[in-house]
């Protein structure tokens, strides 16, 4: 009979979900896997970069872009087309940052799928000058061929609206990034003022003196500061 019971025991208890089995270990195992990560990538600064170019990030995870000194966009495109946004694709539009803000713009992007996502900044020449990144990039080549292919393009194409994202603020203490000092500028702020010009009329009136005194007979040199007089002849007078 004891040996029947402890049979029925061990099916019972094999089973049991393995939740069950181990207590609750297992459980915060399962929660922790599926727990979102939040990626921060620094956009624009010193250079105009994304900082880092390439992330992998596991779908759910969240892609914070937080935008550093200028005026830059995270606007998603393809390899084929790396400056001109993706119909229906990520935008954030233009997030500035401007010296003195104690502030950071935010645009929070949550992933939806483990295929490189290419992303660029529309601002200006940004793009050609290498301003992209890849979420989840197929491997090292790809970054790097996404590279070329931007900055063999002639111009960036601007995004229509904000899509894929919300935008937000944090403190900047909280950012990932310190901001590029500001720019010198004098006790104005508007710099030191330019240089008066000499007078052009004092310059002349010693040429024009000259040229009158030559005719006359006379003329002064070093500024006036010598002088030749013309010679008389004595005058005879007949009676």
């Amino acid at each position: 009979m004891l040996f029947f019971c402890s049979i029925f025991l061990a099916v019972s208890v094999s089973a049991l979900p393995a939740d069950t089995m181990y207590g609750t270990s297992g459980l915060r195992a399962n929660l922790k896997a599926r727990q979102a990560q939040v990626i921060p990538v620094v956009v624009g600064g010193p250079q105009d970069t994304f900082n880092p170019n390439a992330v992998t990030a596991a779908v759910g995870d969240i892609i914070q872009f937080q935008f550093s000194n200028g005026n830059h966009t995270a606007t998603q495109s393809t390899l084929e087309a790396p400056c001109t946004p993706l119909g229906g694709g990520i935008n954030s539009g233009h997030i500035p940052f401007q010296d003195g803000q104690t502030t950071v713009g935010t645009f929070n992007m949550v992933v939806s799928t483990t295929d490189p996502i290419f992303m660029f900044c529309s601002t200006g020449p940004h793009c050609q000058e290498g301003q992209v990144m890849i979420v989840n990039p197929s491997n090292t080549q790809q970054l790097l061929d996404f590279v070329k292919a931007a900055q063999g393009t002639d111009k960036s194409v601007e995004g229509t609206a904000i899509a894929g994202g919300t935008t937000s603020q944090i403190e900047l203490t909280n950012a990932a990034f310190v901001p590029a000092p500001a720019e010198a500028a004098g006790p104005d702020g508007g710099g030191a003022p330019p240089a008066a010009a000499p007078p052009v009329t004092n310059a002349t009136e010693p040429a024009a003196e000259n040229a009158t005194g030559a005719k006359n007979g006379t003329a002064k040199e070093d500024g006036g500061k010598t002088e030749t007089k013309e010679k008389r002849l004595p005058v005879l007078l007949a009676f």
